[in-house]
């Protein structure tokens, strides 16, 4: 599982939780890998976005070596509560494949705040 937590910055480093309760920080798929993602949870509050008002999160590939080299890969909108908060857990039909030049960033509605986002997936050897 990749996780990222509550910065301002979309393009910050993923953190890998392990099952041993260890974690790979920051973390980089593996030479001659493909992260393949599967779910994505995101929590999401609203900084000037009135609260029952729709959000959307979108997950971007990137290149490593030019962040403004990407193409959105998921798009996810909710409706907040009555206090500006949200948050959602997606299981995708087809999960979308990530290769080792290039990193996932997110984008959201510029009033708000991304405060956490769940990374479900898996490595599988390039073929």
């Amino acid at each position: 599982m990749l996780e990222w937590i509550g910065t301002k910055d979309p393009t910050g480093a993923w953190r890998r939780n392990l099952p041993d309760v260890t974690t790979e920080f920051p973390f980089e798929i593996p030479a001659g890998r493909y992260l393949v993602i599967t779910d994505v949870d995101w929590q999401f509050r609203a900084l000037l976005k009135p609260a029952r008002q729709n959000v959307t999160l979108r997950l971007s590939v990137a290149l490593l070596d030019d962040l403004t080299n990407s193409q959105i890969v998921h798009q996810s909108t909710l409706l907040l509560d009555d206090f500006g908060y949200g948050g959602i857990s997606e299981a995708l039909t087809t999960g979308f494949v990530v290769d080792e030049s290039a990193t996932l960033i997110w984008h959201s509605n510029p009033e708000s705040v991304v405060s956490h986002v769940l990374l479900r997936g898996y490595l599988i050897d390039r073929q």
